[in-house]
């Protein structure tokens, strides 16, 4: 019987980290081992109960992380610059699990990157898109096989971040600033099995930059699908300017209204939904989505 190959998830906890890690554990020929700053949080509980090897690691800790990575076959990696807000940090953070994959000399590394937004013309810096895209340059630089995969705005998003505003008796409102243009959208568990095929075929992903996405939507059809599905609930589009929603009152307000501005400008050709189902064809649509979390929205609604 041949031993199976383990692969060390960061961010196992989070969104993208979590799916992964329940991902790989469904297929036997690997095993996990999660890494979480916090050993005894719940989301760490679960996954022990998942059956995952839960250990403790910091992206700020070097000689930590090469002891993580030690008998590794592969790794998956998400940076996270919202947890600090400072890209040179995250960029260090990136190129500290860069440097101890290739002293373990790990077989491939999937990165949750994005893309390079310098020169996009865009109104302003994308932090959180261009340190991911100086990590993914460097993790190229020092010679590790590796695959990209560009991630899309999360469905998720509208049962937090971007929830949908009252606006009267079963009446609600998503203003996000992308105009007429057509937003790239994923459901995060998604990543895990995008993760796995890559890791089953990684001489067919090395090098490559995936970007994915399970729709294409405007939020005029986003609107529509949440209205088909919630009955009596109706959704209506209102569309704000970049500059206002830059505005906002939460933290990171304009970085996200120079991502926002970003999707518009490249609406036609940031993401390929055909090559993100061929990659994995059970990929969700936004409808599938709404039909699947119906209890959820409205639960998040309240």
């Amino acid at each position: 019987m041949t031993s199976k190959k383990i692969i060390a998830v960061f961010g196992a906890t989070g969104a993208q980290g979590g799916a992964v890690v329940r991902a790989l554990l469904q297929n036997s020929s690997f095993a996990v081992r999660a890494v979480t700053r916090n050993l005894d949080g719940n989301g760490a509980q679960e996954l022990k109960k998942l059956k995952a090897e839960v250990v403790k690691g910091d992206t700020d800790d070097k000689e930590g992380l090469k002891r993580i990575l030690s008998g590794t076959y592969g790794c998956f990696l998400v940076t996270n610059f919202l947890e600090h807000f400072d890209m040179n940090r995250e960029i260090q953070q990136g190129k500290n699990v860069a440097d101890a994959c290739k002293a373990a000399g790990i077989k491939h590394l999937v990165f949750s990157g994005l893309d390079n937004t310098e020169g996009s013309g865009a109104a302003g810096p994308v932090h959180h898109f261009d340190g991911k895209a100086k990590i993914e340059d460097y993790i190229e630089q020092i010679g590790i096989p590796y695959t990209s995969t560009r991630v899309s705005f999360y469905n998720e998003n509208f049962l937090n971040f971007n929830q949908p505003r009252k606006t009267g008796e079963n009446k609600y409102a998503i203003s996000l600033p992308m105009g007429d243009k057509p937003l790239y959208m994923m459901t995060v568990s998604d990543v895990g099995p995008w993760v796995v095929e890559i890791l089953k075929d990684p001489l067919k992903y090395k090098g490559k930059k995936l970007h994915l996405a399970g729709d294409k939507l405007t939020l005029d059809q986003v609107c529509a699908t949440l209205s088909k599905h919630l009955k009596p609930k109706q959704f209506e589009y209102v569309p704000i300017a970049v500059e206002d929603f830059a505005k906002s009152s939460f933290p990171g307000a304009e970085e996200m209204a120079n991502m926002f501005h970003f999707y518009q400008l490249k609406a036609d050709s940031l993401r390929d939904v055909a090559l993100t189902r061929k990659l994995y064809p059970k990929t969700q649509t936004f409808d599938a989505w709404v039909q699947e979390n119906k209890e959820k929205i409205i639960q998040a609604l309240k």
